[in-house]
Formats: structure tokens, C-alpha cells, sequence
């Protein structure tokens, strides 16, 4: 009988694997909202850099990384699982932007109320700040990064763990134009034939589904040259 480990090897791996899953939704955000920022700098402000901006964008980027990570452990959040892609695409967007939307709230509250000693104060002077036009870009705008996250995500669960990035970073294209695209038909195919076809036909290869079966797995199996 094995003993449990540690706490602090428990606390560890705790910390670690909270790292592992803010990290890359934090640095991409990091990297989406100071372009954001530095376009609009070039084009409204004419000027190259402002550290009020940069700061503010990365700031953002870690509410948006700790929320994520909150959204996660929600249950709704997994509500369209196996559905066609284009609803949990969607919903876990509009799901992402809501939780940002109430953590922004709050943490901007908290803030106000610290520095002011109170709620109260704190409420009066968030509306006097407030603008629908500034409250309007930034909702957008975390909408469109999250829709295309939540797109890269989806795909890359899809295809397999770490198989989006070995595509995009690692395998040469000149290998992979012909064979990826193989690989995906045939995983549909599989998909087709194990939904239209009865258990017993598809395994046996006499029949034509199970023929077809055994042509599938063996042009999977078949490495390039």
C-alpha cells in the first residue's frame, strides 16, 4: 500500500498544473491585447508606446487567465460536449466573456472600494467613469480573442493533445500537405462507418463495411516514405 504523498509535494503539483493551464491562455491574451493597444496607440494617438496602456493590457491578460482557469471548474462549461463544433465553439466564447465581464467588475469594485474606503463611493464613482462606447470596443474585442481561442482550443482537443502545435511548429509542410489530409478523411470515414454500420458487420471483414475497416486502419497504420 502506497502512502499518500507529501503536502508540499501535493501543493506543488497543484501549483504546477494551475500554471500549465493559466500559461497559454495568459500569453496569448498578453499578446492579444498590447496589439490591440499598440494599433490603436499608431492609429487614434500617433504615438509608439505608452507604459499606462501596456500595463493596463497586461493586467487584463491575467484576469482573463484567472478566469479561465475559474471557468473551467464550472460544469456548464462542458454543457454542448459532442455537439457539432460550432456550439460549444460558441458557447464556451460567450461563456469565457461573461465570467471576464464579472471578474472585471469585481476586481474593479474591490480596487475602487479600497482606495475610496468604501462601496458606495466606490459604485458613484465607477459610474461617473463609465462609457458605453469604451465598455462596448472592449466587449467586442474579448469576444473576437476568445472566439478565436476558443476555435483553437476546440481544434486542437480534436485533433489530439499537442498534435495542433507539432503541425503548426514542428512538421514540415512538404511532408504532411498530402498525409494530414489523408488522416483527417479517414478519421471520418471511421466516424461514418462506426455510426451507419452494426457492430457485428463492421468487425467482420468479410462483409464490405468491414473490408473497408481493415483498408482504413492499414492506410493509418502506413507510415511515408
Amino acid at each position: 500500500m502506497s502512502l499518500a504523498a507529501p503536502l508540499p509535494a501535493r501543493v506543488g503539483r497543484m501549483l504546477l498544473d494551475a500554471i500549465r493551464h493559466v500559461l497559454p491562455p495568459t500569453l496569448y491574451f498578453f499578446i492579444a491585447f498590447n496589439l490591440i493597444v499598440f494599433t490603436t496607440n499608431l492609429m487614434v494617438h500617433d504615438y509608439w508606446f505608452r507604459l499606462s496602456g501596456f500595463l493596463v493590457a497586461t493586467t487584463t491578460a491575467l484576469v482573463v487567465g484567472k478566469a479561465i482557469l475559474v471557468a473551467n471548474q464550472i460544469r456548464l462549461i462542458d454543457r454542448f460536449r459532442g455537439a457539432p463544433l460550432i456550439q460549444p465553439i460558441l458557447y464556451r466564447t460567450v461563456f469565457y466573456t461573461l465570467i471576464v465581464f464579472v471578474v472585471r467588475i469585481a476586481e474593479r469594485f474591490i480596487h475602487l472600494a479600497i482606495d475610496n474606503r468604501g462601496f458606495t463611493l466606490a459604485f458613484g464613482e465607477a459610474l461617473d467613469d463609465f462609457s458605453w462606447r469604451r465598455f462596448a470596443a472592449i466587449q467586442i474585442w474579448l469576444f473576437t480573442c476568445f472566439l478565436i481561442y476558443v476555435t483553437a482550443t476546440e481544434l486542437s482537443a480534436l485533433l489530439g493533445e499537442g498534435q495542433l502545435f507539432r503541425l503548426f511548429f514542428r512538421h514540415r509542410a512538404s511532408q504532411h500537405r498530402l498525409t494530414r489530409r489523408q488522416h483527417v478523411r479517414a478519421l471520418m470515414e471511421l466516424s461514418r462507418l462506426a455510426e451507419t454500420t452494426p457492430r457485428e458487420q463492421l468487425l467482420d471483414p468479410t462483409t464490405p463495411q468491414g473490408n473497408r475497416l481493415v483498408t482504413i486502419v492499414d492506410a493509418l497504420r502506413r507510415r511515408p516514405g
